[in-house]
């Protein structure tokens, strides 16, 4: 079997788990962590799909098993921490808030009207304060690889994903040697099969607990 083949079947399993598991939960009475914990999962479902189509492109399989990874840290955070779980409904706003303001200042630079967007932000900031939530920043995706024992891998994946996502020297470079040799997506897709590994045992643990 080529290494191809071997990481492309290991993949449709890894996406087949998680499609098992938003079934699962999707029949689940609604609580905070299955709807934050469902919606993750289908990130992560579309993220595999994306790496089994692009499958032999070093720089779109590097960026969907970097994803993969945040997505595995993100989901085991709000699984094992309340508060972690209320900061991540807090994003949203926070998220949501940046790229208003950041809407709102271009269209005013440019002499636009930007009051539609003004009033949904004053919307956003209403349906905030009557929810029990909090404007909240990003998870640090460092903090939580430390956290959960996945440092070393953390710092090795997001060293090798810069240089091969980013418009860095090497890959601009040296972009042919990158892509005509396999020796780096062959190295990307084992850090792609060990955390998929990962996701794997956590999301039976999912499916283990009590609807």
């Amino acid at each position: 079997m080529s290494k191809e083949l071997m990481y492309r079947e290991h993949f449709e399993i890894s996406l087949k788990n998680i499609n098992l598991v938003i079934i699962q939960l999707e029949k689940r009475h609604y609580s905070t962590l299955n709807h934050a914990l469902l919606h993750l999962f289908r990130e992560a479902g579309r993220e595999n799909t994306r790496l089994l189509t692009y499958l032999n492109n070093l720089t779109l399989v590097s960026l969907s098993i970097r994803n993969l990874f945040e997505i595995y840290l993100i989901a085991k955070h709000i699984h094992y921490d309340e508060k972690a779980l209320l900061s991540w409904y807090g994003q949203i706003h926070k998220d949501s808030k940046e790229v208003k303001d950041g809407f709102i200042a271009l269209m005013i630079r440019k002499g636009q009207d930007a009051s539609e967007l003004e009033e949904m932000q004053k919307f956003d900031d209403e349906i905030l304060k009557a929810s029990p939530f909090e404007s909240k920043s990003s998870f640090n995706i460092r903090g939580l690889a430390e956290k959960y024992g996945y440092l070393e891998d953390y710092l090795f994946v997001y060293k090798l994903s810069s240089k091969l996502v980013h418009p860095s020297s090497i890959k601009i470079m040296y972009y042919e040697a990158l892509t005509e040799n396999t020796n780096y997506l062959n190295l990307v897709c084992q850090v792609g099969i060990y955390f998929s590994n990962e996701f794997d045992v956590f999301l039976q643990t999912v499916l283990k607990e009590s609807g």
